[in-house]
């Protein structure tokens, strides 16, 4: 079993990992993949700052449960993800289901459940 959470936490990490890269390179192309705009440079700043911020975490907890045996630290991932669905069916609840909402909320859900995995088993080791 601490196979299947190491695995997931190593999920979790290069996902995080290569969107927060991803932010910090090119957040005008991440922004469009997640349906954000930049509007001005400012726009482009804050997602830079915003998105890098949040997957680098989630990315960061990953690499200290996985190699510091800070299992611990899934937990933040885990509610980085989780408050982003809860966010996402707040929207679809407001103001209805855009496209492509569904597929984001089956990613962050899964996210979460690996995450929660690598915290639990992880822990027992």
């Amino acid at each position: 079993m601490i196979w299947l959470g190491r695995i997931g936490v190593a999920l979790v990490g290069l996902f995080s990992l290569a969107m927060g890269l991803m932010a910090f390179a090119s957040p005008v192309q991440v922004g469009e993949m997640l349906g954000l705009g930049a509007l001005s440079p400012l726009g482009a700043n804050s997602l830079r700052a915003d998105l890098g911020a949040f997957f680098l975490a989630a990315g960061l907890a990953s690499l200290l449960a996985l190699f510091a045996g800070r299992a611990h630290w899934m937990w933040g991932a885990a509610a980085l993800y989780g408050f982003a669905v809860i966010g996402r069916v707040l929207g679809v609840v407001l103001e209805g289901a855009p496209e492509g909402v569904a597929q984001s909320i089956v990613v962050e859900l899964v996210l979460v459940g690996l995450s929660v995995l690598g915290a639990k088993t992880l822990a027992r080791n």
